[in-house]
């Protein structure tokens, strides 16, 4: 990394673009498995559900919004940040 992050904001954007990138491998895209392994690892108390792997197929189905069996980073990043205004709304009872 060329240059370190600042700030606390600046620090979450690197991890999660290094979280992304550690999972999705080579090919920078996450595919069903590496998805499942992401969410497991580093989202366990959404993933506490006993139907976590029906869940997980179909989060894997919303965020591949273009139907090609992949998730990229922006696929990625835009559905964290569907989670991250839930979060707020829940947290702060805005919308």
């Amino acid at each position: 990394m060329a240059n370190s992050p600042k700030s606390t904001l600046e620090k979450s954007i690197f991890d999660l673009v290094e979280t992304y990138r550690k999972y999705a491998g080579d090919d920078c895209v996450l595919n069903q498995e590496e998805l499942q392994k992401l969410a497991m690892k580093e989202f366990p108390t959404l993933c506490q559900s006993d139907e976590k792997e029906d869940i997980m197929k179909d989060v894997f189905a919303q965020m591949d919004m273009d139907g090609d069996n992949k998730v990229t980073f922006k696929e990625f990043a835009l559905f964290y940040c569907y989670i991250s205004i839930s979060l707020a709304e829940m947290m702060c009872h805005c919308k």
